[in-house]
């Protein structure tokens, strides 16, 4: 059974021997280099679970749509095992980096020693596993540490993003995803609307807000669960995903000694999102104020296929969102052309072009369901450099 989640994976292995001492490799080192000036890193992994969420085979057919099209560079932690399936899913030519340091999500620095507390935490959980639980935990970890390797191998990026390896469920025309020229563009947006210099910036896609109940949530109150953020694809700066490192396990181990529970990562990051919005952006296909829904049948919902129009699983409708507008256009074709939910489709229903929403700032996006008058919550948890943070400067 997989559980996948996304790094970056780059490797040559012609005329490439790996260091003994090393349990990371480099493929394909003259690889697909980026026409623009801003480079991209995307984050992934893949392990074995006892108790997955969905079957091997809709893993793996999940993983190709990532790792075969998508020109991007990848960082992609996996066990020794698994690495062979890893490359043959990479497109030919394509850079990757596998790293196969850790057999398992608790052999990671943040989670090491933790196995017992998590199956402690799993007892009542008959859906989930502590082995993924340790998977969605250890992404903020896999992300700086993956730029972090990647600088020590000479290579340097602007932007770093997880993605989680089951994202693209679909037949997509993504290539070189997420457009680096479309993420400078909202990044600089991002800017604007927060007030915070881009380097210093977090975005995450957002489902929906968190209830009016949680207007008066404070740190002590512990993880917020309710679906607000979306833990399957977030990044930023080099500087800002070791910031989030260093706050997501200083909270989480708080979290933890408390005896509270912190075994989805979700409700971690939306603790997080309450008490330092001023540094996250996001966009919200549901925004009902966004220009983009204008003209749109939302006083009769049933008649259209989606909240933007026809843009697929509205989950993942940041995927189309960072991509340059050829590409956009070009998936609007195919959302047209195929129906979004086949089996709930029907032929009378409306067929509209994917639309483009605005950014959002956390903060604003808070305000509107809190209040004018909300102000975020003190933050008084210390967040240290990590351990593996002090070894290596990126």
């Amino acid at each position: 059974m997989l559980i996948l989640t996304a790094s970056l994976l780059v490797v040559t292995l012609l005329n490439y021997v790996l260091p003994r001492h090393r349990s990371y490799f480099r493929a394909h080192e003259q690889g697909v280099k980026q026409q623009s000036e801003k480079r991209i890193l995307l984050v992934s992994s893949m392990f074995m679970l006892d108790k997955p969420k969905h079957s091997p085979e809709g893993y793996l057919n999940w993983l190709t749509r990532l790792l075969g099209p998508i020109t991007t560079e990848i960082y992609f932690y996996t066990s020794p095992d698994l690495a062979s399936t890893v490359l043959s899913a990479r497109g030919e030519g394509l850079p990757i980096t596998v790293d196969t340091t850790y057999r398992s999500v608790f052999d990671v620095p943040p989670l090491k020693g933790r196995q017992a507390d998590y199956e402690a935490m799993q007892e009542n959980d008959w859906y989930h596993s502590a082995e993924l639980y340790g998977v969605w935990n250890a992404k903020p970890f896999f992300v700086d540490n993956a730029v972090r390797k990647m600088a020590e191998m000479g290579f340097t990026f602007d932007y770093v993003f997880w993605n989680d390896g089951g994202s693209f469920r679909e037949d997509t025309v993504y290539k070189d995803w997420p457009s680096p020229e479309r993420v400078e563009e909202v990044w600089k947006e991002g800017s604007r609307i927060t007030g915070t210099p881009m380097e210093d910036l977090l975005f995450y896609p957002t489902y929906r807000p968190p209830a009016d109940r949680f207007r008066t949530w404070n740190e002590s109150d512990g993880p917020i669960d309710t679906h607000f953020s979306e833990g399957s694809f977030f990044g930023g700066t080099p500087k800002t995903v070791a910031w989030w490192a260093r706050t997501f396990y200083a909270y989480h181990d708080h979290y933890l000694k408390q005896g509270l529970f912190i075994g989805k990562d979700q409700t971690v990051f939306n603790s997080i999102f309450l008490l330092f919005p001023q540094r996250i952006f996001t966009v919200w296909v549901y925004d009902e104020k966004s220009p983009a829904i204008d003209g749109l049948l939302h006083y009769a919902p049933n008649m259209t296929r989606g909240a933007l129009g026809s843009c697929g699983p509205e989950w993942f409708y940041y995927q189309y969102w960072l991509s340059d507008p050829r590409t956009q256009e070009e998936m609007q074709e195919v959302w047209l052309t195929h129906d979004r939910e086949p089996e709930k489709a029907r032929w009378w229903k409306i067929r509209t072009p994917c639309r483009v929403t605005n950014s959002l700032a956390m903060l604003d996006l808070l305000k509107r369901r809190f209040g004018d008058k909300w102000e975020p919550p003190r933050a008084t948890i210390p967040t240290p450099p990590l351990e593996w943070q002090t070894r290596t400067n990126v």
